[in-house]
């Protein structure tokens, strides 16, 4: 229990560190694109070489890839159920930013610490999840509204595909089934750099901190947040009590379904054309509320 304690605490005290410092005029709000293309782009696919080169890819592998499509399928239907009656704005606000879970840019960094042997199931499972939310959720969302078809699936995978994390969990996956291993020099590289993840993301997260709710868009992001909460709960525990896999991923997963929301989902919410104020307050209160459910959860699950 210390040790979940001391990590949650750690990284919520460098997220607020970084957001004080932001207040002092040391970073911009615009310091966030430097610091996110440098965690997307060298720092992450550098953990994830770090985490996979003791990997062994085994089915429980491609389980949690199809999870990954299973969750999002549920978080998907219940933003489409609850926003079945609201405005055409709202069902396609509903449709990008209630499904999709932040873990490469925060979700991985902050479990690793606790289940470093489960990084390559929750690569697999974010593998998953980003066929989702970047681009299958927008395709959906002009559907939803009335707009011309979204993205094929081709330009879909055509984003995945230009996804330096993506390429990445393709090419350490292909190794681990070919069993071959990188070599040490470019491992211990990797390694080092992947340690500094962690804290380059809450330092993002502390940076992009601006919660103002307006009166209008209370309702909605309270109500987003708790269909995610809920659909993360039902996933939680089906993966934890019915799913016959190893426990470390099982332990792994569950406080995943708590993520926050991926910071794509502003980006394509933007490209709708509609209100911005929902998303814009939902991205970081998610944000800040996923370190303490997730180590309450860890705390459960250990």
């Amino acid at each position: 229990m210390y040790n979940v304690v001391v990590w949650a605490c750690t990284y919520m005290i460098t997220m607020f560190l970084a957001y004080g410092l932001k207040k002092l005029g040391i970073f911009q709000v615009k310091d966030r694109k430097i610091f996110a293309n440098l965690i997307f782009n060298v720092t992450l696919p550098a953990m994830l070489v770090s985490s996979f080169s003791t990997a062994s890819v085994d089915l429980w592998y491609i389980v949690s890839f199809v999870l990954g499509l299973l969750v999002n399928v549920l978080m998907l239907t219940a933003a489409c159920a609850i926003s079945a009656k609201k405005s055409l704005d709202l069902k396609g606000i509903y449709a990008i930013n209630g499904a999709g879970l932040n873990l490469g840019n925060i979700g991985i960094p902050f479990l690793q610490n606790f289940f470093p042997q489960s990084i390559p199931y929750l690569c697999m499972f974010d593998s998953g999840d980003s066929f989702f939310s970047l681009g299958t959720t927008f395709a959906i969302a002009e559907m939803r509204m009335g707009k011309k078809s979204g993205p094929k699936l081709r330009a879909i995978l055509s984003s995945l595909l230009h996804s330096v994390p993506m390429i990445t969990y393709v090419v350490m996956t292909v190794l681990s089934l070919l069993e071959l291993r990188l070599p040490d020099p470019v491992l211990s590289l990797a390694g080092f750099i992947g340690q500094s993840n962690g804290c380059l993301v809450m330092v993002m997260v502390g940076i992009s901190l601006e919660i103002n709710i307006s009166k209008g868009a209370r309702k909605e992001v309270f109500t987003l947040l708790f269909l995610r909460y809920t659909c993360g709960a039902v996933s939680a525990l089906a993966i934890f009590f019915l799913l016959p896999a190893p426990l470390v991923m099982r332990q792994a997963l569950a406080p995943a379904m708590f993520a926050a929301v991926p910071n794509v989902c502003m980006i394509y919410t933007d490209r709708l054309n509609v209100r911005m104020d929902i998303a814009s307050a939902l991205n970081p209160l998610s944000a800040l509320l996923m370190v303490p459910i997730m180590a309450v959860v860890i705390l459960m699950v250990r």
